[in-house]
């Protein structure tokens, strides 16, 4: 994996040179911010996530950093992750990703190669997908569709839909292998200014399959609903 990283940081930075220098009407710029930086509130307790991308390239080659993360608040991180891609754009709303992903939190401390696909539909619908081959062999992968519906010039609802999946069983993460999880959330955000915004809504999260049945006998719970509170910014 430390080989495939830096392969992949070579590569990635030789194509963006590349196309910087061949194509000076269409300069590399950095872009990005956080989407989600958030406080879930349920009968489980509190929480705080995040998650954020930042992009540097031009219109047709970038190199992506995706963070995420997040715990119970006023204690310990329990989840921790960072995502590194080259990404190609094809067409004009087809984005190809390919990199490695690591994750700091919780154990064990599995680095994966990782591919994706991002597209989008008009501007309001969007959607992206993603597989990880651990460095233990385990496949798995995540999908998620977002649509953004206005309400006003300020005030839109953002309904979203994200599904995991997993090739096997993976016994220390208590999965089995199909689909594993739902995530179904709905926000209305309201932009304070062009590149912030703030926003309210309720996140309902399933388990799925197997890992349902199986987190069923062991006597945990298969799903909640929390509110959520938080914020968002771009560069």
């Amino acid at each position: 994996m430390r080989f495939a990283f830096s392969v992949f940081l070579l590569t990635a930075g030789t194509l963006l040179a590349s196309g910087a220098a061949m194509a000076q009407d269409d300069p590399a710029s950095l872009s990005g911010g956080f989407d989600l930086i958030e406080l879930r509130t349920g009968d489980e307790g509190d929480a705080f996530i995040w998650d954020g991308t930042f992009s540097y390239g031009d219109s047709t080659d970038q190199a992506m950093l995706v963070v995420q993360g997040g715990g119970p608040l006023g204690g310990q991180i329990d989840e921790a992750q960072a995502r590194l891609f080259y990404g190609r754009t094809i067409g004009e709303n087809i984005v190809l990703l390919a990199g490695v992903r690591k994750d700091f939190k919780p154990h064990p401390r599995d680095a994966h190669a990782a591919i994706g696909i991002q597209g989008q539909i008009g501007s309001r619908l969007s959607w992206e997908s993603y597989a990880f081959l651990s460095d233990a062999g385990r496949l798995t992968g995540e999908g998620q569709v977002i649509y953004a519906l206005p309400i006003t010039r300020r005030l839109y609802l953002e309904p979203r839909v994200a599904v995991g999946w997993s090739a096997q069983k993976i016994d220390v993460e208590a999965v089995r292998p199909g689909f594993t999880e739902l995530e179904a959330t709905v926000r209305l955000r309201y932009r304070l200014t062009g590149k912030i915004n703030a926003y309210a809504g309720m996140v309902h999260e399933s388990l799925l399959g197997g890992t349902r049945a199986l987190a069923r006998l062991q006597g945990e719970a298969v799903k909640s609903t929390v509110a959520v509170v938080g914020f968002g910014f771009s560069l």
